[in-house]
């Protein structure tokens, strides 16, 4: 059962990534042309994305936690919980590239956190 949890909660988790990346972003590039207000706009949005990752990053932590100490498949549950360190630190570090006024987020750190949110899908997968 906290497998299925897990894997349905990765999904929430990617998809909600995703969906940012691919929809909201490109949109914000469309609607509002001017840089300012695009990132006043995303500030924003960031705040209420924060209010609803936040809690669901805490509870599948939580989740691989307790399936590591429940006798789960171990090995790769700490590496899910790596990923997740390793997303929430390029994230972090997205936001504070795009709030500094002129200053662009390199490509990379859009790749770096879609490789390992295609890893977490995998290692959540591979717990189950």
């Amino acid at each position: 059962m906290l497998s299925g949890i897990n894997i349905l909660l990765v999904g929430l988790w990617v998809g909600m990534y995703l969906f940012t990346t691919f929809v909201v972003s490109p949109a914000f590039t469309e609607l509002f042309p001017d840089a300012e207000v695009r990132r006043s706009h995303r500030r924003l949005v960031g705040r209420h994305y924060a209010r609803v990752n936040g809690p669901l990053t805490a509870v599948l932590g939580g989740v691989a936690l307790i399936m590591i100490f429940t006798g789960g498949a171990a090995p790769v549950l700490w590496a899910e919980l790596l990923l997740l360190a390793l997303i929430g630190g390029t994230v972090a570090l997205h936001v504070r590239r795009a709030s500094v006024a002129g200053a662009t987020v390199p490509g990379w750190i859009t790749n770096v956190t879609l490789g390992a949110s295609v890893l977490l899908c995998v290692a959540a997968v591979g717990a189950a």
